[in-house]
């Protein structure tokens, strides 16, 4: 075979290779992609050097704090407990969402149209630096935004530390 044809032909068979371990997520000078609902608390630590805080009055002042509970919000929890502790320890992920999480952020209103901020539920989110990549879809967002997110204040997302991803 001629010698040319061979080193276009291995070069060929390279790209190829190369197409391959990209399409297969084997790409050496790919960024980590990191899934929210999948990523391991040894990789969220890496990542943002996660430390935990054992001082026990870092709450102090604000579990002491005097505040006063409007009786209707009282009423509220000790409804919402109620329907829910028989039946709590049982519920699937999307039950505990509907019967508990989402009345508790629905009893508070998100919602300001002067400042353009509200909660959106089931947002697609990314977050991306040079060292990594975090995607995926959040369970709610507080957010700059009325039609859609501009800017997220807070979000939260369930992390399952002892199941199959972390």
């Amino acid at each position: 075979m001629n010698s040319e044809i061979e080193l276009k032909l291995l070069k060929e068979i390279e790209e190829l290779k190369r197409k391959v371990r990209l399409l297969e997520g084997k790409d050496e000078n790919q960024i980590p992609t990191y899934q929210y609902r999948k990523i391991r608390d040894t990789e969220l630590k890496k990542l943002f050097e996660i430390k935990q805080n054992l001082d026990k009055h870092i709450f102090e002042q604000w579990f002491n704090n005097q505040i006063e509970i409007d009786n209707s919000v009282e009423v509220f929890l000790n409804n919402l407990i109620a329907e829910n502790e028989s039946l709590v320890e049982r519920y699937y992920e999307e039950d505990l969402k509907v019967y508990y999480i989402i009345p508790l952020l629905n009893k508070i209103n998100f919602l300001n149209r002067d400042k353009e901020i509200r909660g959106f539920y089931e947002l697609p989110m990314s977050y991306a630096t040079d060292k990594f990549i975090l995607n995926g879809t959040v369970d709610f967002v507080v957010s700059k935004g009325l039609v859609e997110s501009k800017k997220p204040y807070f979000f939260i997302q369930e992390f399952k530390r002892n199941e199959d991803y972390g």
